[in-house]
């Protein structure tokens, strides 16, 4: 699904963030990236989705392949289909006047018809337990609740491959239990996922094996 050959980047003026890195990871498989504050993970989760460089400049070396060809090189609709990602902060993210919009954003772009459309989005609602929430703004949901419709709202778009930037690290511990009840039951069903955490259980929790920047 996403492979690295010798793949390493740097900002401009800046050393290379880490050393070149060789891995594949799998359909289904789950892969932790692990190492150092400031040492590369993040970046290398926005060179996998196309941010870098398309909108954050750096120089990229050695090859990052999804399905066999560089991000770069999937249209935005083929991109939306293969990878989502969510990120530390839910605010980043959430921008539509209630819950049930910020879900169907997504699709709408994809132009998917609208009972297909109606049927996805109460089904990542559900998932995530926010479909009671619905009509409301997405301002008024605690901070949880705000990473859990950021979740739904790439979930909808049923991804094959799933980026986690740190996208627990700001919970409270019931807020995080909820969220890893949602991302273990998607690993059991066979959920890719590339995975930045600071904690080792969560890690083991999600992660087939890990690789060290």
């Amino acid at each position: 699904m996403i492979e690295l050959r010798d793949f390493t980047l740097a900002y401009p003026g800046k050393q290379n963030l880490f050393a070149p890195q060789t891995f594949t990871l799998a359909a289904s498989e789950s892969i932790a990236l692990c190492g150092d504050s400031g040492v590369g993970k993040s970046s290398l989760l926005y060179a996998a989705c196309g941010l870098i460089p398309r909108q954050i400049t750096a120089e990229l070396s050695g090859e990052l392949l999804l399905e066999g060809k560089p991000p770069s090189e999937h249209t935005p609709m083929q991109r939306a289909h293969l990878i989502g990602m969510v990120m530390q902060n839910p605010e980043t993210q959430l921008f539509c006047g209630t819950v049930e919009l910020e879900v169907a954003f997504g699709l709408e772009n994809l132009c998917v018809p609208h009972d297909d459309m109606q049927v996805r989005v109460r089904e990542s609602l559900e998932l995530v337990g926010l479909w009671a929430r619905r009509g409301e703004s997405p301002g008024v949901l605690s901070g949880g609740q705000k990473q859990l419709l950021a979740l739904a709202s790439v979930l909808v778009l049923q991804p094959e491959l799933l980026l986690l930037d740190e996208a627990l690290s700001q919970l409270d511990s019931n807020a995080c239990a909820n969220m890893m009840t949602v991302l273990c039951e998607l690993r059991r069903h066979g959920q890719a996922m590339l995975v930045v955490d600071h904690d080792p259980a969560r890690r083991a929790l999600l992660c087939n094996r890990e690789v060290w920047l």
